[in-house]
This record gives C-alpha cells, structure tokens and sequence, in this order.
C-alpha cells in the first residue's frame, strides 16, 4: 500500500512530510477570473494573451460553443494585474469588479469589447499567484506527493495540471516496473523532482508570457502594425521552444517519451 498525497496546495499529506514547509509565497500578481456568455470572436477558436502585468494582462479564450440560439460561447478570461494588496488564496473568493476593471477600461477593439466581456460575467473569483520553493524530496517511505502538493507553481501555460499529468504518467510507469513500494517511490520521485523543480524556477524568472514582456519593453507600450518590426519569429521561436524544453512538451522530449 501507497499514500499519494494529490490533495493540492494546502496539502495535508506535504505538511506531514515537510513539518515546516512555510505558506504560499505571493508572486506580486493579482488574477481575477470569470466566465461569460458571448458572441464568438476572431477565429472562433482563438486564445488572447494580451498586455503586461505593469498595466494589466488578459487571457481570454472559449470554452464551449453553441449556448444557445444566437450561437454564443462560453468565454473564459483572466485579468492579471501586479499589485502589492492580494487575500490568502481561495479559489471561491469572490472579486470585486471595481479593483481591476480600470485597467482594461480602454480595451475595446474591433473584434473583442473586453470591457464588456468582464462586465458580462455572472461571477467574478479572486485569487493571487502563488507558488512555494521547491522540495529536497517529495517521498518518504510509502508517501508522496503528486501535482500542486508537490510543486505549486504559478499558473502560467495551464503547467499546474500538466506537471501533474506528468507526474501521474511517471508515478504509473514506475509501479508497472514492480519492486518494493519504497523503491518505487523513490523512483518516481527521482524522476520528478528536479523537471519540476525548474519549471517552477522558470516560471518565477521566465514563464510562457515573456514574449509579452519583452515586446512591452521593446516597444515602450505603444502601439505597432507589425509583430516582425518589433521581434522576429526566430525569437519567437526560441523563446517558446526554451520553456517548451524546460517544462518536458518540446519535440525532441515528447517523442522520446513516446518510443519509450
């Protein structure tokens, strides 16, 4: 028998393993988060990732099509603002719409009203973003630990629940090897601990979105026609292809892993 301590960042199990793991550390970024029925936008199918954490950041894209008979979707946003003021996190607190709305309150372009794509949701969740230092271990014995419990990390490029996805892929190869419960754990653990460890280094110095910082500074703010005037797509490229490696879906990673 195993304990797999799964139970997220308030973990119970980690606590027992690491009596004097300290609490959530705050990033200095404030998310607030919502849902709301709207007319598709773009392509239908597209994601936004927009602005910077200074001013203001959204992450906007849909989540279900065809609500009803006018065809609206279900549109998923998060606003990310830096700021000293955040509350313990909880994913069911509510947000207040007035302490970030103002930042957004000049983004209404000819294909998306984000203003009133925030006004529009039914409810709105407040939550900072936080992440804890990483483990010098993750098992002792028969428990570990698998997902936020193990490696709360901040939630850039949905790597919450893909380190998680991964940890299980692992923690599942290592117990089809057999042997003793405590080898297997150590195992796993051995495989886990440090690629988690630097994706959440990474995603504290260089998430996904630094392609967003970077043309923020590049362009002062303002406003450009042509993404190629500012950067080019080889940087582009290396930037993403950087964290794609660093966090285990680069090409080279995922085809090994699917020969194996």
């Amino acid at each position: 028998m195993a304990v797999v301590g799964c139970d997220g960042i308030h973990s119970v199990v980690r606590r027992k393993l690491v009596p004097d793991d300290g609490p959530p550390i705050y990033s200095g970024v404030n998310m607030w988060r919502g849902t709301t029925w709207w007319k598709p936008y773009l392509t239908g199918a597209s994601y936004v990732r927009a602005g910077w954490l200074t001013h203001g950041k959204m992450v906007i894209y849909p989540i279900r099509n065809q609500l009803d008979a006018e065809g609206r979707q279900l549109i998923n946003w998060v606003a990310e603002i830096e700021t000293p003021d955040y509350l313990q996190q909880d994913w069911n607190r509510r947000g207040r719409i007035g302490d970030f709305i103002g930042a957004f309150a000049d983004w209404s372009f000819d294909f998306l009203d984000v203003p009133g794509l925030i006004r529009g949701a039914d409810a709105i969740l407040e939550y900072p973003m936080v992440d804890k230092d990483p483990l010098s271990r993750r098992s002792l014995g028969r428990i570990t630990l698998l997902g936020d419990a193990a490696h709360p990390m901040y939630p850039r490029g949905s790597n919450g629940a893909g380190q998680a996805i991964l940890d299980a892929r692992a923690l599942a190869d290592c117990l089809a090897s057999g042997g003793d419960v405590a080898g297997i754990l150590k195992a796993y653990e051995d495989k886990r601990l440090e690629a988690t460890a630097n994706v959440v280094r990474t995603n504290r110095a260089a998430p996904p979105d630094v392609i967003l910082k970077e043309v923020y500074e590049r362009t002062g703010d303002r406003p450009f026609t042509r993404l190629e005037d500012v950067i080019s797509q080889d940087e582009l490229a290396a930037m993403s292809n950087s964290y794609k490696k660093v966090a285990g879906y680069d090409k080279a990673t995922v085809a090994e892993r699917r020969r194996a």
